[in-house]
């Protein structure tokens, strides 16, 4: 009987193996169709990859790959007259550019006497006025920017430049 006993325990545990065997085929195949299933959603068509990593590859590029902003200061500040309704007055700014990467930082130095001269010009056709105003002064800064910008890209042959900066505003 304990032959027989024996045997019987010896039986059970071989099913018992045989049906954690099939669990485990049963778990493999699961895991395979579920990791199949997404990685099909995840990559998506490969023609549309394709075409997004040709067209869009330079843009994420750009914008993971951006440099620190670097600031160069105007030497000296812009001082210009200005006509006014009720009279003159005189604006002094003292103002830096924002710009990314040292050969920017280069280029800006190196034509750092046109982008003052550009600037001078653009201060120079304001009303005392409108400058008085936060909002003039908002529409310089923005005026100015796109003013170097566009003599950056003639020079250089692109903007260079993010952000005119007003370190000092004084008007007298």
């Amino acid at each position: 009987m304990a032959d027989d006993k024996g045997l019987e325990i010896e039986e059970g545990a071989e099913e018992g193996k045989s049906g954690g065997s099939k669990m485990m085929i049963i778990i493999a195949v699961l895991l395979i169709a579920g990791g199949a299933a997404a990685f099909f959603l995840i990559g998506g068509d490969d023609g549309e990859a394709a075409e997004s990593s040709e067209t869009g590859a330079e843009n994420v590029a750009e914008e993971t790959v951006k440099e620190p902003p670097q600031y160069v200061g105007v030497p000296q500040s812009i001082t210009s007259n200005l006509p006014g309704a009720s009279r003159n007055r005189t604006v002094q700014i003292k103002m830096s550019f924002m710009v990314r990467g040292n050969d920017a930082v280069d280029a800006v130095k190196m034509h750092m006497p046109r982008l003052k001269n550009d600037v001078l010009m653009l201060v120079s056709q304001q009303s005392a006025d409108e400058l008085m105003k936060p909002d003039g002064r908002i529409a310089l800064q923005e005026n100015a920017l796109e003013t170097v910008q566009a003599t950056l890209t003639e020079l250089v042959g692109e903007p260079t430049i993010e952000k005119v900066l007003f370190v000092s505003f004084v008007m007298q």
